[in-house]
């Protein structure tokens, strides 16, 4: 071994472990469940493409050498900052997945895209809401036409 260290500590490396585990049981679970091609067009393919994701992080971060911590505190403001951003996004996403059932999925997709994107940081008022409309639009649209169940729906 050249003594490089990975840059993928123990908590994330069980977190993917914890992803590749949960993405194994879902496929396993569905297509011993039944194996029509209606009830496995979505879970399989998700649940390989999570496979593929944990496996492509692990290989990345195995080729890299451990970083070190960054010492500036405009760095350390700047990933701070990152991290916040991605608490504040999950807080979203959360809020999203409640928002499903209550306001409807058409409402709650759009709400969840268009903050999203501002937290994102685009500077243009006008295209969040342009772009979190038309995802939303394509988005019930897609989802109506791969899936015959009746989904809440507030506007669409």
């Amino acid at each position: 071994m050249s003594g490089r260290q990975s840059s993928l500590s123990l908590s994330h490396l069980a977190f993917l472990a914890l992803i590749a585990a949960a993405a194994i049981f879902l496929n396993w679970s569905a297509i011993s469940a039944s194996t029509k091609l209606y009830n496995l067009v979505v879970v399989v393919p998700v649940g390989i493409a999570l496979l593929l994701l944990v496996a492509g992080i692990i290989i990345k971060n195995l080729q890299n050498p451990n970083k070190a911590a960054p010492k500036e505190p405009l760095e350390q403001r700047a990933n701070r900052r990152a991290t916040l951003i991605d608490l504040v996004l999950l807080g979203l996403f959360a809020a999203l997945c409640f928002g499903l059932t209550t306001v409807g999925f058409d409402i709650a997709t759009f709400l969840f895209v268009w903050v999203g994107i501002v937290i994102g940081g685009e500077k243009r008022w006008w295209l969040p809401p342009l772009y979190a409309a038309l995802f939303t639009l394509f988005l019930v649209e897609g989802f109506g036409s791969l899936f015959p169940f009746p989904m809440p729906l507030l506007v669409l």
